[in-house]
């Protein structure tokens, strides 16, 4: 229960209200102190300024929803997606669609922007909107009320826009049928896949195969790039003890990161929750209400808490008596957290309503907030500081090391007191003693010539790697005598492909004509699995990512049921089983895939509509960092 707690209280605030373009203005923690007021113009869309808190401040909400859904590979995806660049466009876009939105008189009134506050969940004490809970809500996420509603009202506008462009749009139920079909009409195959090292065994080589493979295929008996160096490591703890660090340093460091060294306060509760689904008739909520009244009078006449959780609660913590352990402000949602940090050690609370339900809480532990002292953060302060201006020195050093000449190498060693170290030869796919693998080294040495000087910039643990190349070997064939050994493995490996594909195609004619495709697999030495997939199934079980498994799979019937699927060196003779249509819940399913396709129209039209408002706007990039969406 509390992993759900926690994240409907993250999801609440992070998602995006309507999809590929609007960026809700989130209930982010802390980011309106953290950002400040910074006034900084990142780009100029029709005369309108986008500044650089604006993007920070979406960035920074998108970033917290990565890393719910990530974790510790939230920072690689956000790169891999190249995040800033899409926060960036998507706020130009957002400027657009507001901008024209106005041109079209759309209007989001002070009625409708109520109704959507007065909606939310977060906001509500028993089910109803409550104002103070409204502001407690705001204020505990460090957000001003205008810019917040401000904001839902832009949200509303954009809703408005995209339903505009929606309008008219027709979604036939031969479409939303064939498109229910690709997603749950299952296909179930058995297949045999005639693996060629199955058949090398069955290959037969002479020295002419062997050395017309070697004369025809020379690349790939090649002998890799080579390389010997000399090089030192430079890390930052070189210049931790040659840095210094300032009294005064330090207490602006602690004035400015005060929160930092706040440890906020900690509670350990448990509680019973009835489920309560945000729809219920007020009769649902009347009963519910009254089965926790009882069991709060039980707890107040002496009853174990922990037992009656056990007995009663209807959530995952039941079983240890609805212990939620410790919890700190911020990982609840607003309702159960306001009413849980209410409560001294060993009290219990009234009934209270969340988004799940009603709950009785219970506070087992408190820990009371903890703010560390000026002297007593000195030590960890200066160490961070130190190593600030160790990095910094550092960053400057490489900086500087990577524009000088080879010549000035020894030299510059002898001044950092370094002892220089001298390689053997080595390829990418060896290890250097005292660097480990050199498969990143031989990146950058491929770009040098013998004598040049270069830094290899590895992680602060590791440290970097000054290095000067010494000799480098280009790639040879190697000689037929030497290459042997790998000549006849692949000569042996293409003449098992090729019997492998003619005993496929020899196999598929005999199931043709009446032999089980089981015994028929077992004579050969091979095996047949099932497998189950629909139009829709990308990745299959054993076979991978194979269009052409999926293409020949899903022409098989009743009147055809064998087919080959030949894909680059893989051959697989299939066997049609079984189509089956899920018909549970059809209806519902159908009209998600409606909706969906729906949705998918109205991305394509509102995909050409950005296009062509970018296409007449002005558009000025302010900030070097990004480039002009579309570019």
């Amino acid at each position: 229960m509390i992993q759900e707690l926690r994240e409907y209280s993250n999801n609440l605030f992070f998602k995006l209200l309507m999809g590929v373009i609007a960026i809700t203005f989130v209930l982010s923690f802390g980011v309106g102190g953290f950002f400040g007021d910074r006034k900084e113009v990142v780009a100029i869309v029709n005369d309108q300024e986008i500044l650089l808190k604006e993007y920070r401040e979406t960035y920074q909400n998108r970033m917290r929803a990565f890393q719910e859904q990530f974790g510790e590979n939230a920072e690689k995806f956000a790169e891999q997606l190249n995040l800033r660049q899409q926060v960036f466009n998507q706020l130009i876009d957002r400027h657009l669609l507001l901008t024209d939105a106005a041109e079209l008189n759309l209007l989001a009134t002070d009625l409708e922007l109520q109704d959507f506050i007065r909606r939310q969940a977060f906001f509500q004490k028993n089910g109803q909107f409550d104002y103070d809970t409204y502001e407690t809500v705001l204020s505990q996420n460090r957000i001003v009320r205008h810019e917040y509603e401000g904001s839902l009202r832009a949200d509303l506008l954009l809703a408005k826009k995209q339903q505009l462009l929606g309008t008219g749009l027709v979604i036939s139920s031969r479409e939303v049928e064939q498109a229910y079909r690709m997603d749950f009409e299952e296909i179930e195959v058995e297949y045999v896949f005639f693996d060629p090292q199955i058949f090398i065994d069955k290959t037969t080589v002479n020295q002419v195969d062997l050395r017309r493979y070697h004369q025809e295929h020379p690349d790939e008996f090649q002998t890799l790039n080579q390389f010997k160096i000399e090089f030192y490591t430079l890390s930052a703890d070189y210049y931790k003890d040659i840095v210094k660090v300032r009294e005064r340093e330090v207490r602006r460091y602690f004035k400015k990161n005060t929160e930092s060294y706040v440890t906020p306060p900690q509670i350990k509760a448990r509680h019973i929750l009835l489920k309560l689904p945000p729809d219920s008739p007020k009769e649902t909520l009347t009963e519910k209400q009254q089965q926790l009244e009882k069991l709060l009078t039980q707890i107040k006449s002496g009853t174990s808490f922990e037992e009656l959780a056990r007995e009663h609660s209807e959530d995952g913590t039941a079983a240890d008596g609805g212990d939620l352990g410790w919890f700190k402000p911020g990982e609840m949602v607003p309702a159960f957290e306001t009413a849980a940090f209410a409560l001294a050690a060993g009290e219990v609370s009234d009934i209270v309503q969340s988004p799940f339900g009603l709950h009785l809480i219970k506070v087992d532990e408190l820990k009371e907030e903890i703010t560390k002292s000026l002297d007593e953060a000195r030590d960890e302060i200066t160490g961070i500081l130190a190593e600030s201006r160790a990095q910094k020195r550092l960053d400057e050093e490489l900086d500087r090391l990577s524009g000088l000449a080879g010549e000035s190498f020894t030299e510059e060693a002898r001044k950092l007191s370094k002892e220089v170290q001298i390689s053997k030869w080595f390829d990418k796919s060896q290890v250097i003693p005292g660097l480990g693998s050199a498969s990143g080294l031989v990146t950058e040495l491929l770009s040098r010539k013998p004598g040049e000087m270069g830094v290899w910039r590895r992680n602060p643990i590791l440290g970097h790697v000054v290095y000067r190349l010494s000799q480098a070997k280009e790639p040879v064939t190697r000689d037929f005598e030497e290459a042997k050994e790998d000549v006849e493995t692949a000569v042996r490996l293409e003449k098992a492909r090729s019997l492998a594909l003619e005993t496929a195609k020899t196999a598929l004619t005999q199931v043709k004509g009446g032999e089980n495709i089981e015994r028929l697999a077992d004579k050969l030495g091979l095996k047949t699995e099932t497998l189950a997939f629909t139009a829709n199934t990308r990745f299959l079980p054993g076979v991978g990512d194979n269009t052409e498994f999926r293409k020949v799979g899903l022409h098989l019937n009743q009147n055809q049921l064998f087919g080959l699927s030949l894909n680059e060196n893989r051959a697989d003779l299939i066997h049609f089983k079984k189509r089956t249509l899920a018909v549970e819940n059809a209806d519902e399913q159908k009209d998600k895939v409606r909706a969906q396709l729906r949705q998918n129209l109205q991305q394509a039209l509102l995909s050409k509509e950005l296009k062509r408002l970018r296409d007449s706007a002005s558009i000025e990039v302010i900030n070097p960092v990004f480039r002009t969406p579309g570019a």
